[in-house]
This record gives structure tokens, C-alpha cells and sequence, in this order.
């Protein structure tokens, strides 16, 4: 994977596993399993995690994260007239190489 979709499932996994509530890395990992069926290596989350920050679509409060509001809007137009999670996966990623 380059580092955009890394970005992308990363991004999706913490916008699923912090619907209700902020997540933490244990909760991202979980979420992104079942998007990829694969579990992000430590890099990987750490990478991503930061991208995301430094590009204010996500927050941290202690050890667990959530989207800020223009994470909201990212996700929101990613959701465009699509259902399928693999399809917003590819939406996020071509959104996100925009940035």
C-alpha cells in the first residue's frame, strides 16, 4: 500500500471506531482489521495518526482520537452517493491526495 491509502484506512477506521465516542489505538486497529482484513503495523498507525493530526482532520484528547469538523466534511464528501465502505475508502484516498 503507498502511504495515501494507508492514510485513507486509517482515517476510515478512526471515523468508524469513533462514532460514539473518541478511540484509541487499540479500537482503530480493530475497525481496521475489518476494513482490510489486515492489522496496521505499529508505523503504520503512528504515521497516519500523525499526517492526520498535523492536517487537523482528526483530534486527540489523552490517548484517544476523533474527527475534527474538517474531518467531518472530508468523510461527509467521501459518503457522496456511495454505501459501499471500499468505495469510501477510495473516495477518502482521492480526497486526501488533494491536500
Amino acid at each position: 500500500m503507498n502511504d495515501t491509502e494507508t492514510i485513507s484506512w486509517i482515517f476510515l477506521a478512526i471515523t468508524f471506531a469513533s462514532q460514539k465516542e473518541p478511540t484509541d489505538f487499540n479500537g482503530i486497529s480493530m475497525i481496521a482489521d475489518g476494513i482490510n482484513h489486515a492489522v496496521p503495523s505499529q508505523k503504520e498507525m503512528q504515521t497516519s495518526i500523525k499526517w492526520l493530526l498535523n492536517n487537523k482532520l482528526i483530534a486527540k484528547t489523552g490517548k484517544k482520537y476523533s474527527l475534527t469538523d474538517s474531518g467531518f466534511e472530508m468523510v461527509n464528501k467521501s459518503k457522496l452517493n456511495e454505501t459501499e465502505t471500499l468505495n469510501m475508502w477510495k473516495n477518502l484516498e482521492q480526497l486526501i491526495q488533494t491536500i
